[in-house]
This record gives C-alpha cells, sequence and structure tokens, in this order.
C-alpha cells in the first residue's frame, strides 16, 4: 500500500472517530449515554443517517439542521478535521507496516490523542477537564510506555519508561506549584493532572518545548481577545485546549522538523 493510500484511510478513520469525539464531548457532561442515535440539540430531531457523515454532511446542510434550521456548531466539522488530519499525520510519521513496534506506537497515539482532542474540546466548551478522560490517557500512556520498554531492548534509566515518568513528575509538580501559588487563579487542578499526562506523553527531553508551546499559544490566544474585546485582563481562559495544541505539536513538529528540536530539546 502506498503512503498516499494510508494517508486516504488513516484520514478517513479519523474524521468517522472525530464525529463520535463530539458525541462524547457533549454528552459527557449531561452523563447520556453514548449508545444512542444522534439528535439535534435545538429541536431534539433524531439525525437521519445521511445527514451524519463526517464533514461532508455540514457542508451539504450548509451548517444547519435539515428540521429546524438552526445552526448547528462549528464545533462538529471542525474537530472532525482535526481528528482526521492528526489521525493521517499519525499514519505518515510514526506508522509502517513492517515494523511492528511502529504498530504499536501508532496505536497508542491514535487513542491518546483521541483523548486529548476531547479534553481540549471539553475545557474549551465547559472550562472544566473530564477526569475520565485524563484517567484514560494515562492508563494508555503507561501502558503503551511498559510495552515498549519489553519489547525494545534498552536499560531502564534510558528508556521511553523512564523518561516519560521524570516528564510527567517535573510537569505536574510545576503546574502544582502554579496552583497552589496563586489559589487556583492562573490554572485548576485539573490541568495539574493533565501536566503529568502531557509530560509522560512527551517524555522529560522535550518538555521544555512543549510548556513554550503551550503558554505561548495561550498568550497569543489572550492577546487577541482582549483586543477584539472578548475578554479582560481578568477573564479566565482554559488552559487546556493550550497545553493538548502543544503536546500535538511537540509530537509531530521533531517528526517533521528534527533539525529544529535537536537544539530546543533538553
Amino acid at each position: 500500500m502506498d503512503t498516499s493510500a494510508v494517508s486516504l484511510v488513516f484520514f478517513t478513520s479519523g474524521l468517522i472517530v472525530g464525529s463520535f469525539l463530539n458525541v462524547l464531548v457533549y454528552r459527557l457532561k449531561d452523563a447520556e449515554t453514548l449508545l444512542g442515535r444522534s439528535f439535534c440539540r435545538h429541536c431534539e430531531h433524531q439525525i437521519r443517517w445521511y445527514d451524519n457523515i463526517p464533514l461532508l454532511s455540514f457542508i451539504l446542510l450548509r451548517g444547519a439542521c435539515r428540521d429546524c434550521d438552526k445552526r448547528i456548531s462549528w464545533q462538529y466539522p471542525l474537530l472532525e478535521l482535526v481528528t482526521g488530519l492528526l489521525f493521517m499525520l499519525t499514519g505518515q510519521y510514526f506508522f509502517s507496516v513492517l515494523d511492528s513496534v511502529s504498530w504499536l506506537t501508532t496505536g497508542w497515539l491514535l487513542f491518546t490523542l483521541s483523548c486529548l482532542v476531547v479534553i481540549g474540546a471539553y475545557d474549551l466548551r465547559h472550562m472544566e477537564i473530564p477526569i475520565s478522560m485524563l484517567i484514560i490517557s494515562a492508563f494508555l500512556t503507561y501502558l503503551f510506555l511498559g510495552a515498549h520498554f519489553l519489547l525494545v531492548s534498552e536499560p531502564f534509566f534510558g528508556s521511553r519508561l523512564w523518561y516519560g515518568l521524570l516528564g510527567g513528575m517535573v510537569v505536574c509538580g510545576f503546574f502544582f506549584l502554579l496552583v497552589w501559588m496563586s489559589k487556583e487563579t492562573w490554572m485548576g487542578w485539573g490541568d495539574v493532572w493533565l501536566g503529568f499526562v502531557a509530560g509522560s506523553v512527551v517524555g522529560l527531553h522535550l518538555i521544555l518545548p512543549m510548556l513554550t508551546l503551550s503558554f505561548g499559544l495561550g498568550a497569543l490566544v489572550g492577546v487577541f481577545a482582549i483586543l477584539y474585546q472578548q475578554k479582560n485582563l481578568k477573564s479566565q481562559l482554559p488552559f487546556a485546549p493550550f497545553l493538548v495544541a502543544g503536546m500535538i505539536l511537540t509530537i509531530f513538529l521533531p517528526e517533521a522538523f528534527p533539525w529544529l528540536f535537536q537544539y530546543l530539546a533538553v
């Protein structure tokens, strides 16, 4: 199978998964069942199967419900597109048919990235981090790191498992200090646990680029929000979306620009 076919398969799979992630973002808050049919949040009509095709249906319906003509949130197509692109990049940079370890890495990344997308979108929407997604992300990450350590011949103190543990503890400790010093005005306790996951995912050597990207993106968006009068200096922005974005960039940018990250990594 050539690279373009692999990319198409991963992208299409990501669109389908992204559609399910949208359901998670909406239904986790109200503890709704994940097994029921999708329905319009305005008129509560069940959505027909041909109106539920990822990305395509939103375009054909021109962003409005067929039954009540109310606008469909842009979250739906954006989350589907982002998930599709992340799946495609994972397949492009980490997957090799003949490499068994790459299958393990790819599977871990696809599941973990899906959890991170939900965490970022959920926090952006509800100003809250879903604990269930944090637990799943941490479990998957350490399941992968443990399996990787057993499959790859490497000393423990030079392994991904060791650097993942160190990275998780360093970022978690740093965020703990920020929360404690600010009395939860700068960030919340959910961010502390997300920091543990983030440091574990990227490893100790990449936490500095990840934090730089995360805080840089947060500051940039904050400045634009103030300039366009969407926020003031006392307003709070959810940090999880920026940390998730920083993690994702730190996962893929070293693969795309290895010459850059060899200087940025600690």
